[in-house]
């Protein structure tokens, strides 16, 4: 009998009457990973438990030749497994017992049957190898691939099934490789399949022995060709849109040459891969509200008149606007434009496509593909259509972009070279001083003209007595030009100055002085260059704009890879356990550590999010404030005890201190918590091992000052003067020691400044930073602004993981 259990599958508990374990099969030692002495003669009211009625209950109310069936689960060695089992009564070995014949728990829900219909209807093949080279299961898309039968595949190799050497090589390369990794990878070859190749992807996993040796290797494939023609086609398309960006400040010819050739491209792949019947790419026109057809193929619709295209674009751009679904593939019938419906008919169109290409929500234009039958859609056909919408939609918009700025530069370097001819032309002010300062000569009428006043009113000037401006010139003292004027050299002299003009406006001159020295005089010009000054001013500010712009684009780069890197563990964990389940050795004991790498992660997605709204709020000046209230050294005190458990792992200290025990100010609590923790959160992240990290409060009559002081890589002087700028990240770099999206700092100023504060930044690079945070020791005196409490110990622990997760322990 033991031999019989010790080969089934099912989990076997033999229970003696005395109510203690007597027996366990193989299947149940292997599962808990222990040895049979160990269990033996325990009780079952000591290792085996249900949520409900307890197995003595049970065995109890047990009627002859009746079994239970019953949820329970094995608690032993702090390791707990959940079977589901049924309970009756027999004979062991002659004696009278009790037996209980499990599962796992899954298995109440789901059958073997019910995995292997699953695995037969996916799209991809799935078999099973021993390490001999022998299949041991296939699913029905991997009998299809081959032509075989399950029971004509199960048992053979791979050179019973494959003809070709270099497959057969491929094969087993990756079967050794993986023998050798022991963990899963992915890896593409080509296959023949009727004489033609194709591309495949393959995925091997093995399924390990308590050993580590590898005991199966476990295999899906599924056929890739699509997507190496979707990267041929965006290669492609890659290399033409640099011929345009290129082209389109040389030739618009070229570069109109080049889009249509590219246009032309992009709908013959359509064609070919799609099996379509005719496809035409519509751009629109946002001054006119009209959509037209750049380049068309095949059967397509493009005789409407002006009227019926302004109707049909009114409408198709209100559905868009709507968040109406357009897109996809649909029968003639199921469109709701009548007009549209006849015209298709009338080309005998069947079914037709449409898809948007879009940039930022904005339609820029459709791919429409038209069939004259049924067909069935190719596989990865949306993706593959949409995402040459989306590289045409890019295309598209730099050439705008590129036009418009083209356009801008244009009309500014004409406006530029009228102004500088008009300078280089007109001098403006020409004169000439003598050795003593005396105005010799000068263009009276130009004089006038340009500052107002008379030859003798300008020479009596005190400006001009002195230095022919401000103290920006090229002399810095009171004396005049003249004097500073080195004669030995035949040198001109250019500067510019402010000159007061008779209506008691300023303007800006240029001057440009050359000595005379046989006479010692000095000759002049002077040029209105206010405009100049003024274009030169707003070449900053254009400057500053592109600055700031790149700044942006460099933050959203970053904030992709803050979004992208906690979804891609999420999906991770989630393939992990997918995987896992479907071949029936997912270890439980791992759920919790998985569960926590999702809540983490999650739990930084949530941060991101919270911190971009917060600041769009803040700027945008719809923030909510809940202000009250508060003693504020409880507030941080707090804050700061809830995130000692945070810096166990980390050796690092945290030091609280205070010149005060309580202060009641006028603040939100919440937002004090957000500021701390950020500001610990960084202080975390930068601090190095075995370093304090001190948070201080100094309490006084018109202030109350919170200082967060680490010890860790400090930071560059340079870099102080921007930290708290939304768009300005310190670690630009591709290595860095923590993850951060780079706004926290930003939103700890926007709070400490809605609550009319101000903080401050002390840092020595290589020795630590200090912030500190400086609020206004005042008290709201209305009504709402009574003393509150702030004891939430559950929120701050929430508000702590969610602040702390892009911290790695």
């Amino acid at each position: 009998m033991v031999n019989v259990f010790n080969y089934m599958d099912n989990f076997i508990f033999v229970i003696s009457l005395n109510r203690k374990i007597k027996f366990t099969n193989k299947a149940v030692m292997n599962k808990i990973k222990i040895n049979l002495k160990d269990i033996i003669d325990t009780p079952v009211k000591d290792c085996l438990y249900t949520n409900g009625k307890s197995i003595n209950n049970l065995i109890d109310g047990l009627g002859k030749d009746e079994d239970i069936n019953f949820d329970f689960y094995l608690q032993i060695y702090n390791k707990k497994f959940e079977f589901n089992g049924d309970l009756f009564e027999g004979n062991f070995y002659e004696e009278k017992s009790y037996f209980i014949v499990a599962r796992d728990l899954c298995e109440k829900y789901y059958s073997r049957s019910d995995l292997e219909t699953l695995l037969d209807n996916i799209n991809l093949s799935c078999f099973i190898k021993n390490k001999k080279g022998e299949y041991l299961y296939a699913n029905k898309r991997k009998c299809d691939f081959h032509k075989k039968t399950k029971k004509e595949i199960i048992g053979c190799r791979a050179n019973d099934l494959y003809d070709n050497a270099q497959e057969l090589g491929y094969i087993e390369n990756v079967e050794n490789e993986l023998m050798k990794r022991k963990e899963p990878f992915s890896a593409e070859n080509v296959f023949t399949i009727d004489g033609e190749k194709k591309w495949y992807e393959v995925t091997l996993s093995p399924t390990l022995n308590e050993d580590k040796s590898v005991k199966n290797i476990n295999i899906t494939s599924r056929n890739i060709d699509i997507r190496k023609h979707l990267d041929k086609t965006l290669d492609y398309i890659s290399i033409k849109l640099r011929e345009i960006n290129e082209s389109i400040n040389k030739d618009e010819d070229i570069y109109k040459n080049n889009l249509m050739n590219l246009l032309n491209y992009i709908s013959e792949k359509i064609i070919n891969n799609f099996k379509s019947d005719g496809v035409a790419i519509s751009l629109y026109n946002k001054d006119e509200n009209d959509f037209s057809i750049l380049i068309g193929k095949g059967v397509i619709v493009d005789d409407f008149t002006i009227t019926e295209r302004k109707e049909t674009t009114t409408a198709v751009h209100l559905k868009y606007t709507q968040k109406c679904k357009l897109e996809g593939i649909k029968y003639v019938d199921e469109i709701e434009n009548e007009m549209v419906t006849r015209k298709l008919k009338e080309k005998n169109i069947y079914k037709i496509g449409i898809y948007n290409i879009t940039v930022k929500d904005e339609l820029l234009g459709h791919v429409v593909v038209t069939f004259l039958q049924d067909t069935k859609f190719i596989e990865f056909g949306y993706d593959y259509i949409k995402t040459i919408c989306s590289h045409l939609a890019v295309t598209i918009s730099n050439i705008n972009e590129s036009i418009k700025i083209k356009n801008e530069l244009k009309e500014y370097k004409q406006k530029k070279d009228y102004l500088q001819k008009c300078i280089e032309i007109s001098v403006d002010i020409i004169g000439k001083f003598d050795k003593n300062g005396n105005l010799v000569y000068i263009n009276e009428d130009r004089l006038k003209g340009i500052l107002g006043w008379s030859a003798k009113e300008f020479e009596e000037l005190e400006q001009i007595k002195k230095h022919f401006g401000d103290k920006k010139m090229v002399n810095q003292d009171s004396r005049s030009v003249y004097e500073n004027f080195d004669f030995e050299n035949d040198l001109i002299v250019h500067y510019e100055s402010k000159v007061l003009c008779k209506n008691g406006e300023y303007k800006w001159l240029e001057w440009n002085i050359k000595n005379y020295y046989d006479e010692e005089t000095l000759f002049f010009t002077a040029r209105d260059i206010t405009s100049k000054k003024e274009y030169q001013k707003n070449g900053k500010l254009l400057e500053q704009a592109v600055e700031m712009e790149d700044l942006k684009n460099r933050f959203f780069n970053n904030l992709s890879h803050e979004f992208k890197t906690p979804i891609n563990i999420i999906l991770g964990i989630v393939q992990l356990i997918e995987q896992s389940r479907s071949n029936n050795n997912y270890i439980l004991d791992n759920l919790d550590f998985h569960i926590n790498i999702v809540k983490r992660n999650s739990y930084r997605l949530l941060r991101l999010v919270q911190n971009l709204l917060d600041l769009s709020q803040v700027k945008s000046q719809y923030y909510d404030m809940n202000f009250g209230n508060y003693d504020i050294v409880e507030i941080v005190e707090d804050i700061v005890m809830s995130v000692a458990t945070y810096l166990k792992n980390k050796n690092i200290n945290l030091i609280f201190d205070t010149n005060c025990e309580e202060q009641i100010i006028s603040c939100d609590p919440e937002k004090i918590e957000r500021i701390v923790l950020n500001l610990l959160s960084n202080a975390i992240k930068y601090n190095k091992d075995d370093n304090d990290i001190e948070v201080y409060m100094n309490v006084s009559k018109s202030f109350v000052k919170i200082y967060i002081k680490d010890y860790g890589i400090g930071i560059e002087a340079h870099e102080l003067e921007n930290i708290f700028e939304e768009f300005i990240k310190l670690d630009d770099g591709l290595t860095r020691p923590c993850e951060g999206s780079g706004i926290g700092l930003s939103i700890v100023n926007e709070f400490t400044r809605i609550h009319k504060g101000e903080v401050r930044v002390f840092s020595e690079l290589g020795r630590g930073t200090t912030f500190e945070v400086i609020l206004p020791n005042k008290i709201n005196n209305t009504a709402n602004g009574n003393i509150k409490n702030n004891k939430n110990i559950q929120n701050k622990m929430e508000r702590c993981n969610i602040e702390f997760s892009d911290i790695y322990n």
